[in-house]
């Protein structure tokens, strides 16, 4: 497999994902069923999707010891958009906090600093209408568990040899497995009572997509002629079927790791239509911004909604579509106007500041 070979089908998965995040978000915010009730498991899906999209693009140059470089490329590629969630975040709160006397703005102000740099909150009674690590953008606590997992895959990549990835994606199963058994299903970690076990919720599909990575990357057999509707279907299907009980355990067990790993195999060999790759790719563009701004925008506007005497329970889906539309076209605006700039802005000072390394034959970070 060619380095320099771009994945546009889970581009458009990492985008169908992040949009199914906002409807379920979205049916808590505006009121409605719960439409896709399996919908975090997005969340490792992404982790998953990360961990073949960063092993592609860096394995080679972090083996090579670009340590530092490839750490400062994922600092620059993530915490421009984690930066405005916060601003977003800390705006709602700051004009809504003292109104309803459940926070001064001293500790908004505190926890603004934190959701800047992605760093949990652990202590439970700071904030009290929240008990998450990230109250102010409740999607970002997935986004401190990938630095972390980023970090630890650039310090030990060098190390990595497949007999000893395998031995951790082995381990990081069972313990989740665990989490799983015990909290009935694979939603845990965003709270504070449970962040221990973000850990292995990150770690295994993290390093399970690292492995298939590596297993591509030597599969010479050819592409695959597969719509990738069908496999956008099959990813949002996981989303709706919730099973009872234990079974929705072990259905969340089966779905990350057997479905997502084999919808992701799948989608690298998938070769879409040329007249498919414009949406696919723009899904890619606008993932990331769309699943890190979508729920501050959504309290935004139902307090806005509110304010004008509106009740968005009473056709909630209306709004719910909405809000996704709004989310979307201020993904794109953001993206074109402040992400991009700020980043190649960054990437210009790294340049500078850093010694000059060739990177020739390796692919662009376009996460």
């Amino acid at each position: 497999m060619d380095d320099r070979h771009q994945f546009p089908v889970l581009d458009g998965l990492r985008g169908v994902a992040a949009i199914c995040v906002a409807v379920f978000h979205g049916c808590f915010i505006f009121g409605g069923k719960v439409l896709l009730p399996e919908a975090y498991l997005a969340v490792d899906f992404f982790f998953l999707l990360s961990g073949v999209v960063v092993a592609h693009a860096y394995e080679r140059r972090l083996k090579a010891g670009q340590t530092l470089d490839y750490m400062i490329k994922r600092a620059i590629r993530l915490y421009p958009m984690i930066l405005i969630g916060a601003v977003l975040g800390a705006l709602f709160y700051a004009t809504n906090a003292q109104a309803r006397g459940f926070a001064s703005l001293w500790i908004v102000a505190e926890l603004y600093v934190l959701a800047s740099l992605c760093l949990p909150v652990l202590k439970d009674n700071i904030f009290p209408p929240s008990h998450g690590i990230t109250p102010l953008n409740v999607p970002s606590w997935s986004l401190f568990f990938e630095l972390f997992v980023n970090a630890v895959y650039g310090l030990t990549a060098r190390f990595l040899q497949t007999r000893r990835l395998a031995a951790v994606v082995v381990l990081s199963f069972f313990l989740e497995s665990i989490g799983i058994y015990h909290y009935r299903d694979a939603n845990f970690g965003f709270h504070i009572p449970e962040f221990w076990w973000g850990f292995p919720r990150v770690v295994f599909p993290f390093f399970t997509g690292v492995l298939i990575n590596r297993i591509m990357s030597v599969d010479r057999r050819r592409n695959l002629s597969l719509p990738p509707s069908l496999l956008a279907g099959v990813l949002v299907l996981t989303f709706v079927i919730r099973a009872r009980g234990a079974f929705d355990a072990v259905l969340d067990l089966l779905d990350i790791a057997l479905v997502y790993p084999a919808i992701i195999v799948l989608a690298m060999r998938a070769t879409p239509w040329r007249s498919e790759l414009t949406v696919l790719k723009w899904l890619g563009v606008l993932s990331y911004p769309i699943y890190i701004i979508h729920h501050p925008l959504f309290m935004w506007m139902a307090r806005i909604l509110r304010g004008m005497n509106v009740r968005p329970d009473m056709h909630p889906y209306m709004w719910i579509s909405a809000a996704i539309l709004g989310a979307g076209l201020c993904a794109a605006g953001i993206y074109h106007a402040y992400d991009l700039p700020i980043r190649a802005w960054l990437t210009r000072l790294q340049k500078k500041s850093l010694s000059p390394v060739s990177s020739a034959g390796f692919p662009r970070d376009s996460r």
